[in-house]
C-alpha cells in the first residue's frame, strides 16, 4: 500500500515523464523523416519546368494501372509508365503553348472521327461518323449523368492533344527534308574517290607518357555532358534461403513409412483400440491418398511410355504391391500398383455438344435438361442412319462452335485429353460407334471414326508429401542470418562470408527506381535501403524475403551528376594518352616530305587507292575517318598538316582524284532521302494519335527533357 500511495502521490510527474518520452520519440521519427517538411506533407511527385505534379492525382493514375493490369504489372512498373507518360505530356503541353499552337474545330472533328470510326452509337445508316450523333450523345449525356459527361469532357481534351501533337511534329517533318545541296553532298561522299600516299606513325613509337588526375578532371569538365550519370549503387548480399534440412527429409520419410503398415489406434469411443490399415492393406485407396498426400487420388491410366522416374521399378510391381518411399527433388512419393492393363492411347473421333440451361456454356441457350437430353437422341437417331449429315448437324446444332465449324471433327486426340466421363466412355468404345455421353457441359452426341491399337498401361495410387522446412530449421536459419550479420558488421560481408564458406552475390549499378534484383525477383525494400540516407558505403542490413533472408552491404555509392576522376579515368586515360602521344611525335617532325618522316621514325611510305568517305579505311590501319576527312579537303599533290588518327600520326599526300559523273539533276536523291527521315522519325516518335507504347524511346520526347528542368521526387515515396 505504501508503495501504491508514492505512485498516487507522484502522478503528474509520471505523466510529464511519459508526455516527454513520446514527444522525444514523434521527434526522432520526425527528424528521421526529413522533419517538419517530410515527404508526408510534399503535395507534389515531381516538378516539369515551373509545373507540379499533384501527388495524389499520380497516386491514383498508378493504382488505376496496377488494378487494370490484373497482376501483370508491379506497382514500379506502373509508378514509371504514369510518370514517362505524365512528363511527356507536360513536355508537349509546355512546348505547344510556348509555340502558341492552336487546332481549329474542323482538326479535332477530324480526329475525333477516326477515334469513333466504327461505332454504332456514332455512326449513321451507312456506318460512318455522324457529328450530329455525337452532338446529340453529348447533350443527352450532359443533362443526365455529369460522371459521363466528365469523362467526355476528358476524352475532348486528349483528343485536342492528339491534335496538336499531329500538327507538331508534321512542322518537325517538314524541317527535317533534304535540300538538294545535301542529296548532292551525300551523292558524292559516295562516290567521289581519292589516291593518297600516306605515312602513318605508330602511338607506339612515342613514349609511354603519363595521365595525371588533373589532366582527366580539366577534360571532364571541357565535356561535362559526356560524363553525365545516375545515382548508382552498388551491393553485395548473401541469400540465405529457406530450404529444408536433412532433418526435415528424414522425418518426412519416417512418416511416409509408418503409413504402409497397419496401426493400433485408441478410440475414446468404444474406450478400445482400434485397427487403422496402412496403405498397403487399405480398402479405400482413394480416401487413403486424399487423406494423406499433397496431392489428391487420380483414377487414371498412365502409358508405360509416359512413366519417367523410376520405371523399372514402377513395372515391375504386382497389383496391391507399393513402391516404397522415392526422393524426387523436395518430394518423396509412395506408390501403388492398383491395375496393369492395355489401352489405346489415341482415338479419332466427331461430337456435337448439345448443352442446356445451367451448364454455362453457352448463357443464351434456355432448354431444358430434358429438352437437351431429347434433341442429343434424336440427333444419334439421324447420324446412325446417315453419317455423311454429322457435319451439317454438328454446325446447326453443336455448342462446340470450334469444332462445329470443321463438322464436329476433333480428329486424333490422345487419352486423358478429354473430360473424365467423356474420356471413359469414348476409349471404351469400338470404331463405327455412334452414341450419346453426359458430361458437366452437356450431351455429347459422339461418333468413334477410329483408335489406335492397345499399349500397355498401369493405374497408380501415389501419395506426395512435399518436404517443407520445419520450425526448427526456420529458427536455425534466422539465428543463423542475424548472427551472419552481425559478423558482417564486425569486418565485412565478404570476410564473413569466407568465414562461413558462403556465396556472395554482387549486385551492380542498381538504379533508384529499379524494383528486381537478379535470382531474387522483387526486392524494392533492398534497393530503397541502398538509397536511403541511412545506408552508407561499408553499411551491412538483413531483409526479409519471400523464401529466406538476405544480408546485403552497400559496396559503393555514385550519386547523380558528373563522374569523378576515378569513375571516368577509364575512359579518359586512352584518350589523353593518345593526345600526348600524338604531340610528342608532331614536336620531332621539321618537315613535310614524306620520305623522310618515314625513314625518321623507321616506318614506309604507303599508297591508299580509290578512298572515299562513305567508307574512310586505310590499308594496315582500318577505318581512319578523321584522316580520310582532311585528304578532301586538301588540292592535289598538297601534303597535309600531322593528323592524330586513331591509331597513329598521319601525314598524306593527295595524289588523284576520281570525282563522280555529276548527275543531272539532284530533287529525285533529296525527295528520296526526306522520304527515308520521315519514315524514321514517324518509327520512332510513335506520336499520341497512334499505339503509345514507351516515350523514353521519342527522340522528340528526349529532345524536350534535356532543355527541360525536371525534378523527379518517385523515390520518396516508392
Amino acid at each position: 500500500m505504501a508503495i501504491l500511495n508514492k505512485i498516487r502521490q507522484r502522478t503528474v510527474f509520471l505523466i510529464v515523464i511519459i508526455a516527454l518520452a513520446l514527444f522525444s520519440f514523434v521527434l526522432a521519427d520526425l527528424i528521421k523523416q526529413g522533419g517538419f517538411t517530410s515527404n508526408k506533407s510534399l503535395s507534389n511527385i515531381g516538378v516539369v519546368g515551373d509545373e507540379e505534379i499533384s501527388r495524389e492525382e499520380f497516386v491514383q493514375i498508378v493504382e488505376n494501372r496496377v488494378q487494370q493490369s490484373q497482376g501483370r504489372v508491379s506497382t514500379i512498373q506502373a509508378v514509371n509508365q504514369v510518370w514517362d507518360s505524365k512528363v511527356y505530356q507536360m513536355l508537349l503541353d509546355q512546348e505547344f503553348e510556348s509555340l502558341g499552337l492552336q487546332v481549329g474545330q474542323d482538326q479535332i472533328i477530324n480526329v475525333m472521327a477516326e477515334r469513333l470510326a466504327g461505332n454504332p452509337q456514332f455512326s449513321n445508316e451507312a456506318g460512318f461518323f455522324d457529328e450530329a450523333k455525337m452532338k446529340q450523345y453529348v447533350a443527352e449525356i450532359k443533362l443526365t449523368s455529369p460522371q459521363q459527361y466528365q469523362q467526355w469532357l476528358d476524352f475532348e481534351e486528349s483528343i485536342e492533344t492528339i491534335a496538336k501533337s499531329e500538327l507538331y511534329y508534321d512542322m518537325i517533318k517538314a524541317g527535317i527534308g533534304a535540300t538538294k545541296l545535301e542529296a548532292k553532298q551525300a551523292y558524292k561522299q559516295q562516290n567521289d574517290r581519292l589516291n593518297i600516299d600516306f605515312v602513318k606513325i605508330p602511338y607506339t613509337k612515342a613514349t609511354d607518357v603519363e595521365v595525371s588526375k588533373a589532366d582527366i578532371k580539366a577534360y571532364i569538365n571541357q565535356n561535362k555532358t559526356q560524363f553525365k550519370q545516375e545515382a548508382e549503387r552498388d551491393i553485395k548480399l548473401v541469400h540465405f534461403k529457406e530450404e529444408p534440412s536433412a532433418e526435415d527429409f528424414t522425418a518426412v520419410e519416417d512418416d511416409l513409412k509408418e503409413l504402409l503398415t497397419d496401426r493400433e489406434e485408441y478410440d475414446q469411443v468404444s474406450d478400445s483400440n482400434q485397427v487403422i490399415k496402412g496403405f498397403k492393406t487399405t480398402d479405400d485407396v482413394e480416401g487413403f491418398v486424399n487423406r494423406n498426400s499433397d496431392v489428391p487420388f487420380a483414377d487414371v491410366y498412365t502409358f508405360n511410355y509416359n512413366l519417367k522416374e523410376n520405371k523399372d521399378e514402377i513395372l515391375a510391381l504386382t497389383e496391391g504391391e507399393v513402391l516404397e518411399p522415392i526422393k524426387s527433388g523436395q518430394q518423396f512419393r509412395l506408390i501403388k500398383m492398383l491395375e496393369q492393363t492395355n489401352l489405346p492411347d489415341s482415338i479419332k473421333l466427331k461430337h456435337i455438344l448439345v448443352t442446356y440451361e445451367g451448364t454455362g456454356v453457352d448463357p443464351q441457350v434456355t432448354r431444358t435438361q430434358d429438352e437437351a437430353k431429347a434433341l442429343a437422341d434424336s440427333l444419334q437417331t439421324l447420324i446412325s442412319n446417315d453419317i455423311e449429315q454429322f457435319g451439317d448437324l454438328a454446325e446447326k446444332f453443336s455448342a462446340d462452335r470450334q469444332s462445329a465449324g470443321n463438322g464436329g471433327d476433333l480428329n486424333w486426340v490422345t487419352y486423358g485429353r478429354l473430360v473424365e466421363d467423356f474420356n471413359d466412355y469414348v476409349f471404351d468404345q469400338q470404331p463405327n460407334h455412334k452414341g450419346v455421353v453426359e458430361t458437366e457441359f452437356g450431351y455429347h452426341v459422339v461418333f468413334v471414326e477410329d483408335k489406335t491399337e492397345p499399349k500397355p498401361a498401369v493405374k497408380l495410387a501415389t501419395i506426395v508429401k512435399t518436404v517443407n522446412p520445419s520450425e526448427l530449421t526456420l529458427n536455425n536459419l534466422y539465428r543463423k542470418a542475424s548472427n551472419f550479420e552481425l559478423a558482417a558488421e564486425d569486418t565485412s560481408l565478404e570476410e564473413a562470408a569466407k568465414a562461413e564458406n558462403l556465396k556472395v552475390k554482387p549486385v551492380n549499378n542498381m538504379k533508384a527506381l529499379d524494383e528486381t534484383i537478379s535470382g531474387l525477383g522483387q526486392q524494392r525494400s533492398i534497393v530503397k535501403w541502398a538509397f536511403s540516407d541511412e545506408a552508407k558505403v561499408g553499411s551491412v542490413k538483413r531483409f526479409d524475403i519471400s523464401n529466406g533472408y538476405v544480408v546485403a552491404e552497400l559496396v559503393n555509392a555514385t550519386n547523380e551528376g558528373v563522374q569523378s576522376v576515378e569513375e571516368a579515368s577509364a575512359t579518359v586515360t586512352p584518350i589523353l594518352k593518345k593526345q600526348k602521344q600524338a604531340e610528342e611525335l608532331i614536336a620531332q617532325i621539321q618537315t613535310k616530305d614524306l620520305n623522310a618522316v618515314a625513314s625518321k621514325f623507321e616506318v614506309s611510305v604507303q599508297k591508299a587507292s580509290a578512298v572515299n568517305m562513305s567508307s574512310p579505311v586505310l590499308p594496315g590501319s582500318g577505318s581512319e575517318p578523321k584522316v580520310v576527312g582532311a585528304a578532301f579537303a586538301l588540292s592535289e599533290n598538297e601534303v597535309s598538316q600531322p593528323i592524330q588518327g586513331e591509331k597513329g600520326v598521319y601525314f598524306i599526300k593527295l595524289t588523284g582524284t576520281q570525282p563522280a559523273a555529276e548527275l543531272p539533276s539532284y530533287v529525285g536523291m533529296a525527295t528520296q532521302e526526306t522520304k527515308r527521315r520521315i519514315q524514321t522519325f514517324d518509327q520512332k516518335v510513335q506520336p499520341t494519335s497512334r499505339s503509345y507504347t514507351n516515350p523514353k524511346l521519342n527522340p522528340v520526347y528526349k529532345a524536350l527533357k534535356e532543355g527541360t528542368e525536371i525534378e523527379d521526387k518517385r523515390t520518396l515515396f516508392y
